[in-house]
């Protein structure tokens, strides 16, 4: 991973944002956008299936609504998610988590993936 690639994607995400309300709702926009839910990810070891990515009005954070396989409901900051390595979702992800300044969690480009070059 390639921390000139994680700052060219949140350039891209954060090109008309102004603030960090406004980069907030520009992360949920371009997560919602781009990741297919529900999908699966790992939180504290477990899966959980995501249902939901957006932002929050009064929190500055990107939030997940989840499921645990046995139904609890619950939101979640995006950050404590774990993706697959080689999803789009994991990609993302990983420029989210350097964006907050946090370690990203391994993440592989796919060849297939376009996005943000489309």
């Amino acid at each position: 991973m390639n921390e000139s690639n994680l700052d060219r994607v949140i350039e891209i995400i954060l090109i008309d944002a102004y603030g960090e309300e406004e980069e907030t709702v520009a992360w949920g926009t371009v997560l919602t956008d781009v990741i297919d839910v529900p999908t699966q990810a790992e939180l504290l070891g477990q899966t959980v299936t995501v249902t939901e990515i957006g932002s929050s009005s009064g929190r500055a954070e990107v939030t997940a609504s989840c499921q645990r396989p046995h139904g609890t409901r619950g939101d979640v900051t995006f950050a404590d998610l774990a993706f697959p390595p080689d999803s789009e979702a994991t990609w993302l992800h990983a420029a989210y988590r350097h964006y907050l300044g946090l370690q990203p969690f391994p993440a592989i480009p796919r060849p297939d993936w376009t996005w943000p070059d489309q």
